[in-house]
């Protein structure tokens, strides 16, 4: 890991939290990526979802970025 990154981490959370702070910043970054690899699954199998299905969820959530 770059020191300045390092350095940066260590800043926020203090030299006793940083072991848990990186291993968190994994989990959730492998989370992302199978969800990643499900959604181009399901892109393949069953192809974009429709315009109006994204219309129709931006507004329900509208403070939600796509």
């Amino acid at each position: 890991m770059p020191e300045e990154l390092t350095a940066a981490v260590q800043r926020r959370v203090g030299r006793g939290e940083f072991s848990q702070y990186v291993t968190e910043a994994v989990a959730r970054q492998l989370e992302l990526d199978l969800l990643g690899e499900l959604a181009a699954l399901l892109d393949e199998e069953h192809g974009p979802v429709p315009e109006r299905f994204l219309a129709e969820a931006g507004a329900a959530w509208p403070d939600v970025r796509q």
